[in-house]
């Protein structure tokens, strides 16, 4: 529960989680040729909003990346930096979100299953796995790039509303390796 540290950490995951979710959810419409409709737009969504923020709140993403960065020499708040901080939550934001998306539009699906059973269409279990080779770095590219200017808005909003400096001294970008 490691963005319950502290407001900003809160503020931040909630705007991250919200539009990267909704971006998801829209894209796993597209990328998979589903019929759009705002049952499946908010179906989709709130799927990915709970793995997204369930994934944020198990995993210490912001704490992986710093710890990381500093192995590898980079300085906070530098692009290279940015970069790792948006690989590693992209990669685990993407990849869980994915794996949850794909299921929930395949299985229990009556055309997909009509399919299997007609012998028009592998097995379910196949199709989930293709859909995850097909979708998986789709939505990691897409995420990945969406990430940038989702955080620097989260970060505006938190900064906004909570006022006062975003690093604290218990912030991971203060750390110290072990």
């Amino acid at each position: 529960m490691n963005f319950y540290k502290n407001h900003y950490g809160m503020i931040i995951s909630s705007v991250v989680a919200y539009f990267i979710s909704l971006l998801m959810a829209t894209c796993a419409i597209f990328v998979d040729h589903l019929t759009f409709s705002i049952p499946l737009l908010v179906k989709n969504w709130g799927t990915a909003f709970l793995v997204i923020s369930v994934s944020g709140m198990v995993f210490p993403l912001t704490n992986w990346s710093f710890a990381l960065g500093r192995r590898l020499g980079l300085k906070p708040e530098t692009l290279p930096h940015v970069l790792l901080e948006n690989f590693i939550a992209t990669m685990v934001f993407n990849t869980t979100a994915t794996l949850v998306l794909a299921g929930v539009n395949i299985y229990g699906n009556p055309a997909i299953e009509a399919a299997v059973a007609a012998g028009a269409a592998p097995s379910v279990t196949a199709i989930y796995i293709g859909t995850l080779l097909h979708d998986w770095p789709v939505m990691f590219v897409i995420s990945f790039i969406a990430a940038f200017f989702v955080t620097k808005l989260a970060i505006h909003v938190a900064q906004t509303t909570v006022g006062g400096p975003l690093i604290t001294k218990r912030s991971p970008q203060n750390a110290v390796n072990h």
